[in-house]
């Protein structure tokens, strides 16, 4: 569903069955994907990036791959790189989903989207801090499991649990004082930017909660595909 996986509906035809391919294979712990259809490198990126991008709870799945290709640039195999959570990846698996779940349920009990919202963020930041050292950092794992992270494991936790209760986020590229990863969130059909890290140095805990683009804008700016995210325009619930 394109409301949920928003790199998926940017990707042309081509692109969308590798990702889908990907995602089966990752799925089942292979890591070598070999495209069942004739397909550029750079395609392969695009649909490898996508992938990444929408599915913060593939974590076993290192930021890093790479690919094999011939002469005129067909790609052979997209290889992919799993993190140390794979050694054991049913341990792993286990470990995440109670601490996901934990979240979920205490979310639960909030009657609307936004008070949903404002649960998942306020738990996140209790529970997680700031650490550029912390391993598995790139990981929604370091986060949820962890309990120390950076922006990247801070917005991929927040994206998962928010899209695990039907209320659509995405992960989000750019620059913000360095290169930099946060949210947009849709409540009632409009856009708010959600930046957790930036909440988690901040003195109220909410200066970069559903904020729209026209505040947002002045500290942050979206890089690659993140450009083509739809705009933070809602003030309804701006913090």
């Amino acid at each position: 569903d394109e409301k949920y996986y928003p790199y998926y509906g940017l990707l042309n035809d081509d692109q969308k069955l590798v990702y889908q391919q990907a995602y089966r294979e990752v799925l089942a712990m292979d890591a070598e994907i070999e495209p069942e259809i004739r397909i550029s490198e750079e395609d392969v990126s695009e649909a490898a990036m996508a992938l990444l991008y929408d599915h913060p709870e593939l974590f076993w799945l290192d930021t890093a791959f790479s690919y094999q290709y011939t002469e005129d640039h067909v790609c052979t195999k997209l290889i992919m790189v799993f993190n140390s959570t794979a050694d054991n990846i049913e341990e792993s698996k286990k470990l995440f989903d109670e601490s996901t779940d934990a979240i979920i349920r205490s979310a639960m009990n909030c009657t609307s989207d936004y008070e949903k919202e404002k649960q998942v963020h306020d738990a996140l930041l209790d529970q997680t801090g700031y650490d550029i050292e912390t391993s598995l950092n790139q990981s929604a794992y370091s986060a949820l499991v962890s309990h120390s992270t950076v922006c990247a494991g801070y917005a991929k936790a927040f994206q998962y649990i928010m899209t695990k209760l039907s209320i659509p986020c995405y992960y989000v590229t750019g620059y913000a004082e360095g290169e930099h990863a946060w949210n947009t969130i849709m409540l009632d059909g409009e856009f708010y930017n959600v930046d957790l890290t930036w909440d988690k140095g901040s003195l109220s805990g909410y200066d970069y909660f559903n904020v729209p683009d026209s505040r947002f804008l002045e500290t942050h700016t979206r890089s690659g595909r993140s450009l083509e995210l739809p705009a933070c325009t809602g003030t309804q619930y701006a913090y």
